[in-house]
């Protein structure tokens, strides 16, 4: 079988914080598909059509902010649209200490949130001041609190995106957290709603509430992700993926994966060499 190339991966070297303006952004090429090895904020400039945060496509828009977890899977081809960049080490992402700032860069909704009008010059003039310290002093005390503020601005602005409010209900970010951890090994509904308390009805009528999704779409959305990542950057073979991603075996993963993309795995690996 003919191996893929593996994932090119950005990092930050032995840097725990950077801030930059686009054009002060030299981890390698975006244009195609990369892993992370950081936490970004990535805050557009400009309007220049579509970006990709594990394959699928968001708009690129002037004062639209997006949230990349580490190991996230992204790509920014075309011309590189203006933009502010906040790169954060795991170390750095794992001291801040407020469970709500870390939540919101959880990779299940990777839709934008909208900085309004009033607020661009403000949050504005608070990147200019993270700019200016990681430049100068590189303070991490003075890094943490202008980091914290603007986080805690964007969990604010976050509650007007209908996926990413979803992270405000405790009940929906505690099965999130178990869901990202056990996706691979557990499949049924009972484990989660068992774990948090809840009826396995319930749990699902919580979420079909807010998000318009069973517990299972959930749990196969994470399992997509996974296998999108291994299929179109891993030298492993299907059946390998299959059974890592807790599938009995290659048809039905294959099965599974055409379901939900109408792509068979092998098309799809050919389309993303």
């Amino acid at each position: 079988m003919k191996k893929t190339k593996e994932i090119p991966v950005h990092r930050l070297a032995d840097k725990d914080f950077y801030a930059s303006y686009t054009e002060g952004i030299n981890l390698g090429d975006f244009s195609v598909s990369h892993r992370i090895d950081f936490f970004a904020i990535v805050w557009f400039g400009s309007d220049e059509g579509l970006h990709y945060i594990d394959f699928n496509p968001y708009p690129v828009k002037k004062n639209l902010v997006y949230l990349l977890a580490r190991n996230q899977v992204h790509a920014l081809p075309g011309k590189r649209p203006k933009s502010r960049v906040i790169m954060l080490s795991k170390a750095f992402f794992d001291s801040i200490e407020d469970d709500d700032l870390r939540f919101i860069f959880a990779p299940f909704s990777n839709e934008g949130i909208a900085i309004p009008d009033e607020m661009v010059e403000p949050l504005s003039n608070l990147f200019n001041l993270i700019l200016l310290e990681n430049n100068t002093s590189n303070d991490a005390r003075l890094l943490h609190i202008y980091t914290n503020a603007l986080l805690l601005h964007l969990y604010r602005l976050s509650h007007n995106s209908a996926g990413r409010s979803a992270y405000h209900d405790e009940r929906l970010r505690k099965l999130f957290e178990l869901i990202s951890t056990h996706y691979k090994t557990q499949k049924l509904v009972e484990f989660y709603a068992d774990k948090i308390g809840l009826t396995a009805k319930r749990i699902n009528q919580i979420v079909k509430e807010k998000l318009a999704l069973s517990v299972s779409q959930l749990i196969y959305n994470y399992t997509l992700i996974e296998a999108k990542r291994e299929i179109s950057h891993s030298t492993k073979s299907l059946k390998e993926i299959a059974i890592e991603l807790g599938f009995k075996g290659q048809s039905y993963f294959s099965r599974f994966f055409k379901k939900q993309t109408g792509y068979t795995p092998e098309r799809f690996r050919q389309e993303n060499l």
